[in-house]
């Protein structure tokens, strides 16, 4: 019987190991709302969820999103857009990206649709032509729901705890590598000089948005940044904390000049 010498087995497995390639299953999944009636609220969430998140870094997702009115033959909508080329992909695992809408507040029949969209590598442009070394991808998808008066409340933390509601339409899979290639910064959405290699595989992941669960603490920090976010624009609403007026800023900064300069005239006499 003949076995490899050491060497050449050690040259084999070397280059065994240069030539692998590992992948990451990453999924954005819709998880709230789903095909099912809620009550009327004034901020009412839509919610996406990245599965495996820090495999998006590279691939500057992009979502756009309409809310169709169906009580008016689709001719009232809402769009919306969410650009997440630099977002910070390791804050959360799910990541969480997620807007408050206004015009949920009542009754209807409502179709969501978005369009989730990112740049990858094309392995196969022609050498040194980094212009066509980007391939642009997207998938688009709806979820029918609706708004009843006796329905019960928006529960972030319920509707994701339901396993029987969360359809598969409503996540996208998608196979990226541990590959990375130069890109042009003028076809790079992100300006960036690196763009991720995305696998075709065979057979085709499955998502399984029914991985996704909110729990009380996610629900909260949704609630409370986009609270700050309203705070801080031009017409916040009446609970924001009270901000000091001109003059009573000029007042504490006052009194707080007065105290220090009634300690060091105390330190003096001392």
């Amino acid at each position: 019987m003949h076995f490899p010498s050491m060497r050449w087995l050690l040259v084999t497995c070397v280059g065994a190991i240069i030539g692998t390639t590992t992948a990451t299953i990453l999924e954005v999944d819709v998880v709230f709302p789903r095909n099912e009636t809620y009550a009327p609220n004034f901020w009412f969430p839509i919610v996406f969820a990245f599965q495996n998140a820090k495999s998006a870094e590279l691939l500057n997702f992009y979502i756009t999103f309409d809310i169709w009115n169906w009580h008016k033959n689709l001719g009232e909508s809402y769009g919306y857009s969410h650009e997440l080329k630099w977002a910070n992909w390791s804050s959360h695992e799910p990541y969480f990206e997620y807007r408050f809408v206004d015009h949920l507040m009542r009754e209807g029949h409502w179709r969501l649709q978005w369009t989730v969209s990112w740049q990858s590598c094309n392995e196969i442009a022609p050498p040194g032509n980094l212009g066509q070394k980007m391939i642009e991808n997207d998938t688009t998808w709806y979820v029918n729901f609706a708004t009843n008066n006796s329905a019960p409340a928006v529960d972030l933390v319920a509707a994701t705890a339901n396993k029987t509601t969360c359809a598969r339409e409503l996540g996208h899979a998608i196979n990226v590598t541990d590959r990375t290639m130069d890109s042009d910064l003028s076809a790079n959405w992100a300006r960036r000089w690196t763009c991720a290699v995305v696998a075709s595989s065979t057979p085709t992941p499955t998502p399984d948005p029914c991985r996704v669960t909110i729990d009380s603490a996610n629900a909260a920090s949704m609630t409370a940044s986009w609270n700050a976010k309203l705070c801080k624009g031009l017409n916040p609403p009446p609970d924001c904390p009270k901000k000091r007026s001109a003059s009573q800023q000029l007042r504490v900064v006052g009194t707080s000049c007065v105290l220090a300069a009634s300690g060091a005239l105390g330190f003096l006499l001392l």
